[in-house]
């Protein structure tokens, strides 16, 4: 069997870099998807939107060694929701200032998925915490205009959003009829919660759930193969409890043979449900 984790980070400064393939395919690994981080994650110095494009062209190289080592790769750059509380709280932007700067990050890497050198925009949404009603209103703001790119270049977007459970799924729809969507495989609700799967796949939507040992019980014991598997490993040495990339094999594994699952369900999951929302197959 071969495997797949459909939201990962990557940060070759401070983490492993594209190393983290090599170990992934080391262990039946074939697919992976980068999303980025927020810059600050990279560098120790923030220059506004420079600091932005600078990490992006980082992960893209990332992306393209992964590649190269026969691991599939797909590239995602977004605008965090937190880095919206970051810039207010700790680099002292104003609202309105951190809103421009947004709009301009993911017009960029619009344009980037246009060209074909960036997969999606991700990851973009709302904060998954209470925090001021007017930093909501920018991740509103991101996130509409995000769909609109991905609408009119076919870009994939992975959403963090709040866990409303389905209402947040149903909300989500509303945004998502609204930029006229058609290939609604391509927009990911990342970090789902099981309770939220059945209506996400209802409405035509593609979803990762973390790769820790108390969700994938759930999952792979209640539910068909409607969802992908996410490591959300952050590559980045400060953040202690986390899951690996490479242990997803072997967890995955566990618990297939822990329920007598088949290898059709766990091919769908690993292989068929990568293609059907990223157009990648092995």
């Amino acid at each position: 069997m071969i495997f797949a984790d459909a939201h990962s980070h990557i940060n070759p400064i401070k983490g492993l870099g594209y190393k983290i393939s090599e170990k992934f395919k080391s262990n039946d690994g074939w697919f992976i998807a980068y999303i980025s981080s927020s810059p600050w994650d990279y560098f120790d110095d923030f220059n506004g939107f420079d600091s932005y494009e600078k990490m992006i062209n980082y992960q893209i190289n990332e992306c393209q060694k992964s590649n190269e080592i026969g691991v599939k790769t797909a590239c995602i750059a977004g605008f965090h929701p937190e880095d919206i509380d970051f810039l207010i709280d700790k680099v002292k932007m104003s609202p309105s200032s951190v809103l421009n700067l947004g709009l301009k990050v993911i017009e960029y890497e619009a344009s980037l998925c246009k060209e074909g050198k960036l997969f999606g925009i991700g990851e973009v949404g709302r904060q998954h915490y209470k925090t001021q009603s007017e930093r909501v209103a920018i991740s509103q703001i991101i996130l509409e205009k995000a769909l609109e790119y991905a609408k009119d270049y076919d870009c994939m977007i992975h959403l963090h959003l709040e866990n409303a459970d389905t209402d947040t799924v149903r909300i989500i729809d509303y945004s998502v009829n609204k930029a006229n969507i058609r290939n609604k495989k391509k927009i990911v609700f990342h970090h789902a919660k099981p309770s939220m799967l059945t209506e996400i796949d209802s409405l035509g939507y593609s979803a990762t759930v973390y790769g820790i040992d108390e969700v994938l019980n759930i999952v792979l014991y209640n539910l068909p193969p409607i969802f992908m598997i996410e490591s959300d490993f952050p590559d980045n040495p400060s953040f202690k409890k986390v899951v690996y990339p490479w242990e997803l094999p072997r967890k995955i594994t566990y618990f297939s043979k822990k329920y007598n699952i088949n290898e059709e369900y766990l091919y769908k999951i690993n292989v068929d449900n990568i293609e059907e929302a990223y157009n990648i197959r092995p």
